[in-house]
């Protein structure tokens, strides 16, 4: 593997520790469109659609 793989390779566990970090800070939040929503049930929101 030469330089531009691992760069390629880091970027990519970069974005998905990010995409993890952001899942659990988001946990049970309502994503907007409360029909398809998996959290509906926990959702907050007083304009549910």
């Amino acid at each position: 593997m030469n330089i531009v793989d691992y760069i390629i390779v880091f970027i990519i566990i970069v974005l998905l520790v990010l995409a993890i970090r952001y899942s659990f800070k988001h946990k049970n939040q309502c994503c907007g469109n409360c029909s398809n929503c998996s959290a509906c049930n926990s959702c907050k929101r007083k304009d549910k659609k």
